[in-house]
């Protein structure tokens, strides 16, 4: 009797469940058909809204466009003779009229108008086109000037006129008024953009979404802030309504359940033990007893919790911009591996991830340091699968071959042998600056939690390079030389190359912690020397080299000349934009200023980013980029591969392209036929950490360099008229990093004059020989 009445009890505990969970299904689906209507009524309002702003812009542009057209048709009539009164032409707001014989080489203040590297710019432009854009000079001082510029028949020269900005200011204040509220700004630049003018209230800039209109044959654009608000949906509450009712009947279901099943981990500091059961027996003589015996779980304080999973101090400095980096033996170790392993467990949990993959790079460190970040996974809670050690990119691609979503990396990467670190993707994202010091508060706050997950190995190599052979065939073979530098890239390479048919002929490619031959670093020249030697003594069609982790690709050409990746991206930028025309195409910093000018000509969207492999990443993900790569030999490929940066994909993509040139040319006929400039290898000046944020916070603040763009998402990076330079904190090793580029050798080191002259003026006893 005992057992039916209590079968029939559960019989209707369950039958009521389900009735509930029937409800929640209704409910559910009512409230997907609100939501698609409610996003329906939004989008709907919000094109409108777009509509009636870009009207509204439109209008404002309109009147622009005349003036310019005005001043376009009349300075194409003009002649040199017409310089000598160009008030009586009919440029009642001109400053001055000249006429240049020669392209100035260099800012001066002797010559008929100021000149500065924008006017050099502006009379190369004209050189090449007939007619420059119209643009301002000096701007937001009070020298600014609207310059005009033209190269004169028979090669007569230059023609140049300088105007007041008046009729501007007084054309942008009357187009305004056709608007009547919100911010409008004339605004010159390429990625760039300085305002030179505006109407209205700047605060609309911070609060309201941004209208564009370029203006045909100037340097500028009209942007355009609204007052008006995006409609709203007046839907919200009911959705809201129902959701909480939802929310109210699915937790009724989770709590008739929750005695059933016990929690896999809990927050440290209240850590359960597993619920003990007693098997309930048939009772002969009808007498009572309870089906389950329930043992309460004794209370652990926090002090004892922290005590037992965080026994080391852990130094906020190895948490760097985009990664975890320290020096083994002072800054990481075992201990601090397992800590950190504890609160990546806990960080994926968080974001509803349970499994994780690990995998390691050859260094001597790597071994014990990932047994004991997995151990520190694993009592977090989280599942792992380790796949032993491999190139950082095929933790990359494990996270999406096993559907993980999760990875972490054990690699120093390129920096020196007594370097270590951590490599981590949650959810998907690389992290990165915040996401990257939300793991040491974590820490800090003991915000971390304590189970037992489960631990399995895994091999992925195979899979890994099927996989590229599904995406990458090459045409012939080729013969190609791989310098692996002793780095965990030899594990994989030589194989993946042979599998696609390539003629391997391999150096270093055995892993070795000490890095006997040179480091894993292609960024440096001189770890370029033997690959080039290599490839000119046996007249192979190319040669690769690797970092120490397998995510940086160095390259250099059948003559042995050192190719720099951001010429790689050019090649694979005007590849992949013939097949996905309007793509955006990222860069770093760093990068060739030529990169703009060919993304732009093969139809792509080019665009700056900082440097760092975690944050172009992102920047990947929010703008949908169809490629991206840095200067330091990170490239990233979402055409066809999973967007991270795999520099052993990007070798085989590059082969492909190689092998399937349509006129059988090599690798140096195919670079030799890009842009060309003059330019440096990354410097590096060494300096303390600290020291490095005081002094660029000193040089932003202080450096002056007139008449040129100064573009600081990173550092400070100066476009000039012929080429451009920069200085920034490097974020994986103390010191600052400096690049170079030019149109000529003279101009390379006038601007290297330059900023040596400003940097010693902030701290005047740092070495620079460059």
């Amino acid at each position: 009797m005992l057992l039916t009445l209590q079968n029939l009890k559960i019989f209707r505990r369950r039958l009521s469940s389900l009735a509930i969970l029937l409800i929640i299904l209704i409910l559910v689906s009512g409230l997907a058909v609100a939501i698609w209507i409610n996003d329906y009524q939004k989008q709907t309002a919000l094109t409108a809204f777009n509509q009636k702003q870009t009207e509204k812009l439109a209008l404002a542009a309109s009147g622009l466009t005349d003036l310019l057209q005005v001043w376009q048709q009349r300075f194409v009539g003009m002649s040199a003779a017409d310089a000598e009164d160009p008030v009586a032409y009919g440029w009642t707001d001109a400053s001055n009229a000249c006429v240049f014989s020669t392209i100035p080489s260099a800012p001066t203040s002797e010559a008929c108008i100021p000149v500065s590297f924008g006017t050099i710019n502006s009379l190369r432009q004209a050189e090449k086109q007939g007619i420059a854009d119209i643009a301002v000079m000096q701007p937001n001082t009070p020298q600014a000037h609207i310059l005009l510029a033209k190269k004169l028949d028979d090669n007569a020269g230059y023609l140049v006129v300088t105007l007041q900005t008046t009729e501007l200011e007084n054309k942008l204040r009357e187009r305004y008024l056709t608007i009547g509220s919100g911010n409008l700004a004339l605004q010159q630049g390429a990625q760039n953009w300085l305002t030179l003018l505006e109407q209205g209230e700047s605060k609309f800039q911070q609060s309201s979404r941004i209208y564009t209109q370029a203006l045909p044959g100037a340097y500028w654009r009209l942007a355009f802030w609204p007052a008006d608000r995006v409609p709203k949906s007046a839907a919200w509450p009911a959705l809201a309504m129902l959701s909480i009712i939802i929310f109210v009947l699915s937790w009724l279901v989770i709590n008739r359940f929750s005695t059933l099943r016990p929690k896999k981990h809990a927050q440290i500091g209240a850590r359960p033990r597993p619920v003990e059961y007693v098997e309930n027996e048939v009772n002969i003589d009808n007498t009572p007893t309870p089906a389950v015996i329930r043992v309460a779980a004794p209370k652990i304080s926090k002090t004892e919790a922290v005590d037992r999973v965080r026994p080391v101090d852990i130094k906020p400095v190895i948490f760097k911009a985009y990664d975890i980096r320290g020096i083994v033996g002072t800054q990481l170790s075992e201990p601090i591996m397992r800590v950190l392993g504890l609160a990546i467990g806990t960080e994926a949990q968080h974001q509803e991830q349970t499994r994780i993959i690990v995998g390691r790079d050859g260094r001597l460190s790597s071994e014990s340091f990932s047994d004991a970040l997995i151990e520190g996974i694993l009592a977090s809670g989280c599942d792992v699968t380790d796949i032993g050690a491999v190139p950082t990119p095929l933790v990359y691609f494990a996270s999406q071959h096993m559907q993980t979503h999760c990875g972490v990396v054990v690699t120093g990467s390129h920096n020196p042998q007594g370097y270590n670190g951590l490599k981590i993707v949650i959810n998907d994202k690389t992290l990165s600056g915040d996401a990257i010091q939300g793991i040491y508060h974590r820490i800090q706050n003991s915000r971390l939690y304590d189970g037992e997950g489960q631990l399995r190995q895994a091999d992925i190599i195979d899979s890994y390079i099927e996989k590229v052979k599904q995406v990458i065939t090459l045409s012939r073979p080729l013969k190609v030389g791989v310098d692996c530098g002793n780095g965990i890239a030899g594990r994989v390479v030589p194989k993946l190359l042979t599998a696609l048919g390539c003629d391997v002929h391999e150096l270093y490619c055995n892993v070795d912690g000490h890095f006997p031959n040179h480091h894993p670093n292609p960024a440096n020249p001189q770890n370029m020397q033997d690959i080039s030697k290599l490839v000119r003594d046996k007249h192979l069609d190319i040669g690769l080299a690797f970092d120490g982790d397998g995510d940086r690709l160095g390259v250099v050409n059948g003559e042995g000349e050192i190719i720099w990746p951001d010429r790689l991206l050019m090649l694979f930028a005007s590849d992949i934009l013939k097949r996905h025309k309007g793509s955006t195409i990222i860069y770093d910093v760093k990068s060739s200023g030529l990169l703009e000018q060919v993304i732009t000509k093969a139809g792509g969207k080019a665009m700056m980013c900082p440097s760092g492999h975690s944050l172009i990443r992102a920047e990947m993900l929010k703008h949908e980029a169809k490629l991206a790569g840095e200067l330091s030999g990170h490239i990233f490929f979402a055409d066809n591969w999973y967007g991270f940066d795999d520099a052993l994909f990007a070798a085989g993509r590059l082969l492909a392209l190689i092998a399937d040139d349509p006129q059988r040319r090599g690798a140096t006929e195919i670079f030799a036929a890009q842009p060309q400039s003059f330019n440096t290898p990354e410097i590096l000046i060494d300096l303390d950490t600290a020291e490095c944020r005081r002094f660029m916070t000193q040089f932003i603040k202080n450096a002056q360099f007139d008449d040129a763009d100064v573009i600081t998402i990173d550092g400070v990076r100066v476009n000039f008229g012929k080429g451009w330079g920069l200085v920034r904190a490097s974020n994986t090793v103390p010191g600052l990093t400096l690049r170079f580029e030019a149109e000529t050798e003279e101009d390379l080191e006038q601007i290297k004059q330059q900023f040596i002259q400003q940097m010693l003026q902030v701290k005047p006893n740092l070495s620079l020989n460059f």
